[in-house]
């Protein structure tokens, strides 16, 4: 038989088991029982996400990758499947999109919030600090970064960039540099992301399932 796998929603890396959203623990256990399963033949993996955590990503790209390597895995790709919810559909044998999907934004951020204002200005909170590194106290939402804490995030979203990068470049066969042409966040239609080697046809769920 053919198995189809919905993963829909916002991707969590946590281990938690939440069920709302597509919950990376929850998903790889799920594709590993596909894996396992001799009774499975194929797998369509029906994609409507808009991405989320790069970690869960990277972890269910990893099942993605296994469940290939045993049998066929063909993404159907709902309303979008962009950033994160690209990631997980990169690994894929055959990469199936609607005209409309919103796909792409192979991009990554980081962000880490500071209420230094608020708690000390609006609130009237304010903290002292004992710490035995420089690093110990690295996002303490009491502060911004300092300079040294600023270019250890960066670099951070960098080696992400990368990898996400590589992730892609690999699962369609193209050179990195290709796809740094078509990345940096921008986000594609089905239609364009055919044109540009991201998808390999237009149809619904029933055209993957073929």
């Amino acid at each position: 038989k053919v198995a189809v796998y919905y993963a829909f929603g916002e991707i969590d890396g946590s281990t938690s088991s939440l069920e709302e959203g597509i919950n990376s623990k929850k998903v790889i256990k799920e594709l590993r029982e596909l894996r396992e399963d001799d009774d499975v033949k194929a797998v369509v993996l029906r994609v409507n996400s808009p991405g989320g955590s790069a970690y869960g990503s990277e972890q269910i790209w990893r099942e993605v990758t296994l469940l290939k390597a045993a049998k066929p895995v063909v993404v159907s790709m709902g309303d979008y499947a962009a950033s994160g919810g690209y990631y997980i559909s990169c690994a894929a044998d055959y990469i199936v999109a609607n005209p409309t999907t919103l796909t792409g934004s192979i991009g990554i951020f980081g962000m880490v919030p500071s209420m230094e204002k608020l708690l000390n200005d609006k609130i009237g909170v304010h903290f002292d600090v004992v710490k035995t590194n420089k690093m110990a106290d690295m996002g303490d939402i009491s502060r911004p970064f300092n300079a040294f804490e600023s270019e250890a995030m960066q670099n951070m979203v960098n080696n992400g960039y990368k990898l996400f990068v590589k992730r892609c470049a690999d699962g369609r066969q193209m050179t990195t540099e290709a796809i740094e042409k078509i990345a940096e966040g921008r986000v594609w239609t089905g239609s364009t992301a055919k044109e540009l080697g991201l998808v390999d046809e237009l149809g619904g769920l029933d055209k993957a399932l073929e």
